[in-house]
């Protein structure tokens, strides 16, 4: 990771976290297509993550839109906020990739479908990568 932004690294870090929401957006409505036989609890579990990715970026944009009317001045307040919001990502992130791997591991369907045994390990690393990103931001 770049550290030209100084000492405003919460301002990369929702940078990312933006894009890698809407990129998780996208892959939990990815993995039905490239499964359609993929079984319903793992179908009701990506639609929820999808929908509650979508909220999450929605909730960045805003502190994004924020810091952009205030010049990047940012109160102390708002910095425990955007790092509260930063772990809430991270958090999510950490639960798609382990029911990523679950599925991986444990869907029929997964394991018989071979685009899915190249795409969701991919997904897997992209939400590695932001996932190490917040956690050095947030140390």
């Amino acid at each position: 990771m770049q550290f030209y932004y100084g000492e405003q690294n919460i301002l990369r870090a929702l940078d990312e976290a933006e894009f890698w929401k809407h990129q998780e957006t996208e892959h939990a409505g990815l993995i039905p297509v490239v499964v359609p036989n993929l079984e319903p609890q793992y179908v009701s579990k990506l639609e929820y993550l999808g929908n509650e990715f979508n909220r999450m970026q929605a909730e960045v944009a805003k502190y994004i839109a924020s810091l952009t009317r205030s010049k990047g001045v940012v109160s102390r307040e708002l910095h425990v906020q955007m790092l509260n919001l930063i772990k809430q990502c991270l958090e999510q992130s950490n639960n798609f990739c382990k029911l990523l791997d679950d599925m991986v591991r444990n869907s029929h369907a997964v394991r018989t479908n071979q685009p899915a045994q190249v795409v969701i390990p991919h997904m897997i690393r992209e939400s590695s990568y932001f996932i190490g990103i917040a956690q050095l931001i947030l140390s």
